[in-house]
């Protein structure tokens, strides 16, 4: 089982309007908001790297490492629309990661107290002092976007797939029509939760776009969103009809 063959030529048709826009080119040396759409590019890279990941897993047929991996792309188009509408977006940014720097070396001085040298000893202490003071912590899933659709698959992913739960962990157990259970190593992913990663994947990719063009508008001018967005539309609606228990994207 796989995702449909028409959402798979969509994403070729998405990486080639993509790579025309040759964003590895563009110069920002001496632009307006510098540090800002810097950031939004390596966002929309990262972006990017997730995607090929998933496509590269589903071609495998590892249905569930591709759903978790379309976790990741939601991620990024999250962050992407924060650096779009919030103007403290780069400073919680970096607090956050000044935050996650001293809560591991606070924790690995602590694992190795006694064994450590006593220049290292110092130097992780001097970090951690200068480091001193409330560190904000940005969570994506408290990112709030005009999509929910994006905020909840996010969360039912990290809940039901991604991370270690029980509901996760049962995913792994499987019951025959005998009563014997068997343990699985690759779970299988039903065809609406693969349509639904599938039209989340794609949906992502969009808002993500739609926001690295607000931030970097030079671009704007040569890529067609709209059209993308429409030929998306419909292989959407083709999904909702065939797969009935997929969320409707009108709740975006």
């Amino acid at each position: 089982m796989s995702i449909r063959p028409t959402w798979r030529r969509w994403f070729e048709d998405f990486q080639k309007s993509v790579d025309a826009l040759a964003l590895r080119q563009i110069d920002l040396g001496d632009a307006d908001k510098a540090e800002l759409k810097s950031t939004a590019l390596a966002l929309f890279a990262r972006l990017y790297s997730e995607l090929e990941t998933a496509l590269v897993l589903v071609d495998a047929k590892r249905e569930l490492a591709f759903r978790n991996a379309c976790r990741s792309v939601i991620d990024c188009a999250l962050h992407l629309y924060a650096a779009e509408t919030d103007p403290n977006y780069l400073a919680r940014l970096k607090e956050d990661d000044e935050h996650s720097r001293r809560s591991r070396a606070k924790r690995h001085l602590a694992a190795n107290e006694g064994r450590l040298a006593k220049e290292s000893a110092s130097v992780l202490n001097g970090f951690i002092k200068r480091m001193q003071g409330p560190k904000q912590r940005l969570q994506v899933s408290e990112i709030d976007s005009p999509m929910p659709r994006l905020n909840h698959i996010y969360r039912e992913i990290s809940a039901d797939a991604l991370h270690v739960s029980w509901t996760s962990l049962h995913r792994h157990v499987v019951k025959g029509k005998n009563g014997d259970v068997r343990l699985t190593f690759e779970p299988k992913v039903t065809r609406e939760e693969l349509e639904e990663s599938a039209s989340i994947l794609a949906f992502s990719l969009l808002a993500a776009m739609r926001s690295l063009l607000i931030i970097l508008p030079e671009i704007g001018e040569t890529y067609n969103l709209p059209t993308l967005f429409e030929s998306y539309k419909k292989i959407y609606k083709t999904g909702l009809r065939k797969y009935s228990h997929v969320n409707s994207d009108s709740r975006t």
